[in-house]
């Protein structure tokens, strides 16, 4: 079931934007699932932002659904193609895709002519 598909407009503020629509669908997923939900789209969100090269007001999508107890995540934009991979030896940043990793059952990464499109899946309570 899709309970949220939008478009952010890429810019410094397209994180915020995006936990804000996410906190619409507090009455749609138990609230620790939805803490971690607005965790997760915040990390990817910046991400596009920061790493996809896009130009202030280009679209980033962002599409979350439930099937039964899993919930997915995606973040779409139509910038670089190159995939998205986490840090090693991090220091200061880089630390989005660890978090996906540790709080995800389950992530992964597509790029095409359309994009790069990182995707999560989370088990709800």
């Amino acid at each position: 079931m899709l309970l949220l598909d939008e478009r952010l407009p890429c810019g410094p503020d397209a994180a915020r934007r995006a936990r804000e629509r996410i906190a619409t669908l507090a009455p749609r997923l138990p609230q620790n699932t939805l803490e971690d939900v607005t965790l997760l789209v915040s990390e990817l969100v910046t991400n596009a932002y920061r790493h996809a090269g896009l130009s202030d007001g280009e679209p980033i999508e962002l599409r979350v659904s439930r099937d039964g107890s899993t919930v997915r995540i995606e973040v779409l934009d139509p910038g670089s193609t190159s995939r998205p991979r986490i840090r090693e030896n991090a220091v200061e940043g880089g630390w989005g895709l660890r978090i996906v990793e540790q709080l995800a059952a389950r992530w992964g990464t597509e790029s095409d002519a359309k994009g790069t499109r990182v995707w999560l899946e989370l088990e709800s309570v």
